[in-house]
């Protein structure tokens, strides 16, 4: 099968493009500046140069594809500026598909979030048939392009993954490693909520099976390795760190307001982010009982394997910059 993947200069994107062609599959890369996709060159059968927002060379890009793995798009807390993240993610997936349909593409698979869910997350072990609920830029930005692939006449598969880890992690080991490192964190409450965490690896498998098994047309799944305590997840972290465990708990609702009063990371009496508040407070937790059970999904790299690669890699990365 043809397989272009989008964004394969990126974290997951690039992992999809690996597993596709390890998978056997021809993989092709759709990227707009070649010079940043020269990790990927030996994977790949072509690298197809386009730009999301040219049609005519994303029409010239998309000729041959069986299937789309969308997972170009703008990531970030949300609280940038809204117009960047829907051209972006909005309008940038609806000219692919545009293109995608013109082209006679069989599958759109589209790279989404839990986030999508919202504070809904907060009822725990959301399912696909949970509302989707406004928050942020981003993830609003997200629910307007799940729908533009709804609406868009291709066969779609949207995939919804939560808390993503592994080397690279942009979000949860950076956050809850500067807390380690400068000694402020803190469990809201013993530290037993749970959350779920999505292996990049094992998200890759997920989209590549999302791209060819028969009966995911039209489907979206959750995916996420499994239930997680906060306080095992954060434990690993900082093993692999090489700091002690942290044993130190606060109220939530005192932490919660600090939290909704200094939000900016540049306010000295800033906390943590709101984002991390809530999954640190309450159980948190992503049901992917249907992506196992329709395609026979499972993760393959064991949550904390990818933790710790993520942590070691953060570590580096701020080490190699002081």
């Amino acid at each position: 099968m043809n397989i272009l993947v989008t964004g394969a200069t990126g974290l997951i994107g690039n992992l999809v493009t690996r597993r596709a062609a390890f998978e056997g599959h021809q993989a092709y890369a759709l990227v707009r500046n070649p010079a940043q996709a020269t990790h990927i060159k030996d994977v790949v059968a072509k690298m197809m140069v386009a730009d999301l927002f040219q049609p005519s060379s994303l029409e010239k890009g998309l000729e041959g594809m069986d299937a789309i793995v969308h997972c170009a798009g703008l990531v970030g807390s949300g609280r940038g500026a809204k117009e960047d993240y829907f051209r972006i993610n909005v309008d940038g997936t609806l000219a692919l598909a545009k293109a995608a349909k013109s082209q006679g593409v069989k599958r759109f698979v589209f790279m989404s979030t839990a986030g999508v869910y919202g504070l809904n997350m907060l009822k725990g072990n959301v399912d696909e048939t949970m509302s989707l609920s406004k928050g942020n830029a981003y993830t609003n930005s997200k629910i307007a392009a799940e729908q533009v692939v709804r609406e868009s006449g291709l066969e779609y598969v949207i995939l919804r993954p939560y808390w993503v880890t592994g080397a690279g992690d942009r979000f949860l080991i950076p956050a809850v490693g500067a807390m380690l490192r400068n000694e402020t964190f803190t469990y809201l409450g013993d530290g037993q909520q749970e959350w779920s965490l999505s292996a990049m690896e094992n998200i890759s498998g997920a989209a590549v099976l999302a791209a060819t098994h028969p009966k995911a047309g039209n489907q979206i799944y959750n995916v996420a390795d499994g239930t997680v305590k906060v306080s095992d997840t954060v434990n690993v972290i900082a093993k692999a760190l090489r700091l002690p465990p942290p044993t130190r708990k606060s109220s939530p609702w005192s932490v919660g307001l600090q939290v909704l009063l200094h939000q900016s990371p540049r306010d000295p009496k800033h906390v943590m982010s709101i984002d991390l508040f809530f999954p640190l407070w309450r159980t948190m937790t992503l049901n992917s009982e249907k992506i196992r059970r329709e395609l026979g999904w499972a993760p393959k790299v064991p949550w904390e394997e990818s933790v710790t690669e993520g942590a070691l890699e953060w570590k580096r990365h701020i080490e190699t910059r002081s």
